[in-house]
């Protein structure tokens, strides 16, 4: 009798649940670049500054304030190669460990850009490496951020041989990634 009994709460179900709904509190704050957990902050106030939305703005033409007088220059001559040494700076200060960073440069109407690292700061990433993630087809061998550390961004720009003026300019979208989730990144290669 009591195996009957067992088999047959076997056959029905022993009660345990196959859906569940729980509804939780999720905090987040969106911070500005230069507090978030991926830090992005300006170095050269000439050129790098911070948005009224906490966004890290680069800026090469009049707005630089350059020139004899304030905003007298208005941006860079053609058929030339500019060098813009610690632009602005990438911390690691997430606390989630060592993290890979790699940036894609999309939009501009130059002969060639390079975003490289300046490499006096930085523990895992040497002076002169490219931050460009059209330089990279392993996400393997992206530059490295050990924590805590930080790479501060040097701009290099060739103009166009050409007489064509104003904007040439675009976008650029920094992309990490920690450790274990660096294969996130392989869609930006």
């Amino acid at each position: 009798m009591g195996s009957l009994a067992a088999g047959s709460a076997a056959a029905i179900g022993t009660g345990a649940f196959t859906t569940s709904s729980s509804t939780r509190t999720v905090d987040v704050n969106v911070a500005a670049d230069s507090s978030g957990f991926v830090e992005i902050t300006a170095l050269d106030e000439r050129y790098a500054t911070g948005t009224d939305e906490g966004q890290l703005e680069l800026d090469f033409n009049s707005d630089s304030g350059l020139g004899i007088f304030d905003g007298d220059a208005q941006g860079l001559n053609p058929d030339s190669t500019f060098n813009f040494s610690e632009v602005f700076r990438i911390a690691n200060i997430s606390g989630t460990g060592d993290m890979r960073v790699v940036i894609e440069a999309d939009g501009f109407d130059l002969e060639n850009l390079e975003l490289t690292a300046d490499g006096d700061d930085s523990t895992g990433v040497s002076a002169g490496t490219s931050l460009l993630a059209r330089d990279y087809n392993s996400v393997d061998s992206l530059p490295k951020l050990v924590q805590p550390d930080s790479v501060d961004v040097d701009i290099t720009m060739e103009t166009k041989d050409d007489t064509t003026m104003g904007d040439v300019g675009g976008t650029i979208t920094i992309y990490t990634a920690t450790g274990g989730n660096r294969d996130e990144l392989s869609d930006v290669l």
